[in-house]
């Protein structure tokens, strides 16, 4: 399902937060999920050109899933990767005190514009970028925004130091079960508990 990496980061947070609190994780209770291929959609049939990807079969292009967490809270994941405007993974926790939104893909800590599309010549701006007009989210450097550094900073603390990572196989566990919960929602129509 498209989402893992939202769906991860909200789960890791919210083990963050519990622990914070001086208890264990914050657990999912429940999912609610609906999933679309926009490419079958109404909305591409008859388009001259072919804006939307359309060679996926049997797989959604787009989801979105609530997480209904132990403790009340709710952690909205919105995926998509066959809309215009690009790849685009996000999320919002909604907590008793606090609201966290982040843009993953594409972040939006730099934003571009120009009406040329010359105007940036060969220069990368991001990752399945249809277009080189109008507003971008450039990513001066996308693999700090995307972790990769932070990810192998931790894997090599991890073996200096004997401990286990920040995002270990509990977290990775947790989210092939929200995974599988969203489909089955979608599929049913319905929240599902975990």
């Amino acid at each position: 399902m498209l989402g893992a990496h939202p769906i991860g980061a909200a789960l890791h947070l919210k083990e963050f937060e519990g622990r914070l609190r001086g208890g264990s994780g914050i657990r999912v209770e429940s999912v609610t999920a609906v999933t679309a291929a926009f490419h079958e959609s109404p909305l591409a049939a008859g388009l001259t050109a072919d804006w939307l990807v359309a060679d996926w079969d049997d797989v959604e292009t787009w989801a979105t899933t609530v997480l209904s967490f132990e403790d009340g809270s709710r952690a909205v994941i919105a995926a998509s990767f066959a809309m215009l405007g690009g790849i685009r993974n996000c999320f919002e926790v909604y907590t008793g005190n606090a609201v966290f939104r982040a843009r993953m893909t594409p972040s939006d800590g730099l934003m571009v514009y120009s009406p040329d599309p010359a105007a940036f010549g060969d220069e990368y701006l991001h990752e399945k970028a249809e277009s080189r007009t109008g507003w971008i989210a450039a990513s001066p450097d996308e693999d700090w925004v995307r972790g990769y550094p932070q990810e192998m900073q931790d894997f090599m603390e991890c073996i200096a130091t004997d401990r286990e990572p920040l995002s270990g196989l509990q977290l990775a566990r947790d989210v092939v079960d929200v995974i599988y919960a969203s489909y089955e929602s979608a599929a049913l129509g319905q929240t599902v508990r975990l």
